[in-house]
């Protein structure tokens, strides 16, 4: 684990601990139960990412920069806003929606826009594990959001699938390439623009009455829409197993033709290399 990695995560921490504080003051139960839940959902981002840093890829970077700790900051966030809801009374008027819907707003907004362009313009360039991570805490916010918002605010548990199915999905016969294709679609951008607002608006703290009504009927109304659109996106996504062997045999033809038309090219190429060695020595 690198500086990087350990200066994100124990600022992380020290932000869990601070934001703690005034559940604490009033129940030292619910301060206990938000930490241990932030601090644990938190550490398991970071251990995910220490793992995938050490599996990372030639040439990529071995260590956190200034922009990963943006782009981490919506995860932090997340796992705040998740604590939140759990730890807090469920009034969008209490400490615990004060602190997570601006923490919501800032992940889904500022932090995504910005985070981009900044991975652009740095010297070492986007990287595989900061475009995966991009999705990955976009995802998670939306569902942490969600959550806070049948617990906060005044949202349908049922709009618990929609930002959960692309996890049912990784855990189902799809590879993660395909779940990450889907995710990246304008599609899934757009349907999760709309959660994530109409989530926002349910537990807003200055919200009235009739906004977090219009937001939970039409959340009601659009989930299934959104289950089926996503489910539609990962079933379309994928070939007919009949192709999809049939593409193998293709290529394996092909590998096979090149052989068998160009046999001498494939076995002299051995003896140009000894030759080229013998010449270097």
């Amino acid at each position: 684990m690198g500086a990087g990695w350990v200066r994100i995560t124990g600022a992380g921490i020290v932000a869990i601990v601070i934001a703690s504080v005034p559940f604490a003051r009033d129940n030292r139960s619910r301060g206990l139960q938000f930490v241990a839940a932030a601090v644990g959902s938190f550490f398991l981002q970071q251990f995910l990412i220490a793992q995938a840093l050490a599996r990372r890829d030639d040439g990529e970077p071995d260590d956190l920069d200034a922009v990963d700790a943006l782009t981490l900051s919506r995860g932090l966030a997340a796992s705040i806003v998740t604590a939140s809801a759990l730890a807090g009374p469920g009034d969008r008027r209490s400490y615990a929606a004060r602190l997570a819907w601006p923490l919501a707003l800032a992940g889904s907004t500022l932090t995504d826009w910005i985070d981009g362009p900044l991975a652009r313009r740095r010297g070492r360039g986007p990287t595989r594990l900061g475009r995966v991570l991009d999705l990955e805490l976009d995802s998670w916010l939306t569902l942490a959001t969600t959550f806070a918002g049948t617990r906060l605010g005044t949202l349908d548990a049922l709009c618990l699938i929609t930002p959960s199915l692309r996890y049912l999905a990784m855990a189902s016969h799809f590879s993660y390439e395909e779940v990450h294709a889907v995710g990246k679609s304008d599609r899934a951008r757009n349907l999760g623009i709309t959660q994530m607002t109409l989530a926002l608006a349910s537990f807003a703290p200055f919200a009235g009455n009739a906004t977090t009504r219009v937001a939970r009927v039409a959340s009601f109304i659009l989930s299934p829409i959104h289950v089926l659109a996503l489910a539609a996106a990962f079933l379309s996504s994928r070939p007919p197993a009949g192709q999809a062997v049939s593409e193998g045999r293709s290529r394996m033809r092909s590998k096979s033709r090149t052989v068998a038309v160009f046999p001498d090219q494939a076995r002299a190429r051995p003896a140009s290399v000894r030759s080229a060695m013998r010449e270097a020595r």
